[in-house]
């Protein structure tokens, strides 16, 4: 008689995507899962539906091992239920300092231009702040679907002033939700904070504050 092994086992789901009914080579699957059992040389010998094989296992557990089983099952349970309730309280978290670090780059940017117009001796109106934000304009060489983009360092605050603002934000949000240094502000651009380019800054933050009324700069 044939020994069969689990080792030597497959589990076969009639539900699983791509299983053509009409095939003739799929007539003998049946509309339940079930388990085949190979031989030694390799084809199939046996096939059991998996609830044939639950039930004879149900019929001879025992009572203490049921107990055991099922006290197993709700510990493992509670410990799913803890761990998916601390991912979601740890990902609120890093989502709120996420929020938080990428809030800090328009009052930053309004300060510098602040201070710019003032070292220069300008006064605080639209058409300074406009051309002021100009300056900053270059050639786009990282996205195919803009023009330009701007890239304020050396114009709107020097290399220190920047790594201080850098060193701001690491102090927020310094690893990431994923605990690792890849989401960690890199030397001189700023990180990917919701979808900010690393190269410079995006249009969108300057074109903003280009935009926004003369309120908000007094």
């Amino acid at each position: 008689m044939e020994k069969y092994s689990e080792k030597n086992s497959h589990y076969h789901d009639p539900s699983e995507w791509g299983t053509d009914w009409d095939e003739p080579k799929n007539a003998f699957l049946l509309d339940y899962t079930h388990i085949i059992f190979r031989k030694e040389d390799g084809k199939d010998g046996m096939k059991v539906c998996l609830r044939k094989i639950i039930d004879v296992w149900l019929e001879r557990l025992e009572p203490e091992q049921q107990r055991t089983l099922e006290l197993e099952e709700k510990t493992n349970s509670e410990k799913r239920e803890l761990a998916i309730l601390r991912e979601e309280k740890e990902r609120r978290e890093d989502d709120a300092k996420r929020n938080q670090v990428q809030g800090m780059l328009k009052p930053f940017l309004r300060e510098q231009i602040l201070k710019v117009l003032k070292e220069r001796g300008l006064e605080i109106t639209k058409s300074n702040i406009r051309n002021l934000i100009n300056e900053c304009k270059e050639k786009s060489l990282y996205h195919s679907n803009t023009k330009y983009q701007y890239n304020p360092k050396g114009i709107l605050f020097t290399e220190k002033e920047w790594d201080e603002f850098r060193e701001n934000c690491n102090k927020i949000w310094k690893n990431g939700f994923d605990n690792t240094d890849i989401n960690r502000v890199p030397k001189g651009y700023y990180d990917d904070y919701g979808n900010k380019v690393k190269h410079g800054i995006t249009t969108t933050d300057l074109t903003k504050i280009r935009d926004a009324p003369i309120s908000f700069w007094r």
